[in-house]
């Protein structure tokens, strides 16, 4: 996580998402934080995801740069629920990263505008 494309006080609106409007729960699937999840049996940590995934309701940092603190461009979500959303990001800075050990020029910056 780079802290330099958060908002100030991110910790603690983080922690206003995950425990005081979610309750501790996934917003999503509704695994308890710190119980055991019920599909992964991974220890579930409960993480704030920002909803700007293509099509999603938040473009704060493709405009501005840094994530926002807006409650509804936010969910708390477990890991498996996050990463899901975040596989499309996942995949392409894979790409990226691949191409820059091969020595490739990199044009998949071009392809996601």
């Amino acid at each position: 996580m780079d802290r330099s494309r958060y908002p100030d006080r991110w910790e603690e609106f983080s922690r206003y998402i995950r425990f005081d409007r979610a309750g501790g729960f996934c917003e999503w699937c509704g695994a308890e934080n710190g119980k055991p999840h019920p599909v992964t049996g991974s220890r579930v940590v409960l993480t704030v995801a920002h909803l700007d995934y293509a099509g999603g309701v938040c473009d704060c940092e493709a405009r501005t740069g840094r994530k926002c603190a807006e409650k509804g461009h936010v969910r708390a979500l477990c890991q498996l629920e996050h990463l899901r959303i975040d596989v499309p990001r996942h995949r392409f800075n894979a790409r990226r990263t691949r191409a820059a050990r091969a020595g490739q020029i990199w044009l998949g910056d071009l392809e996601a505008r």
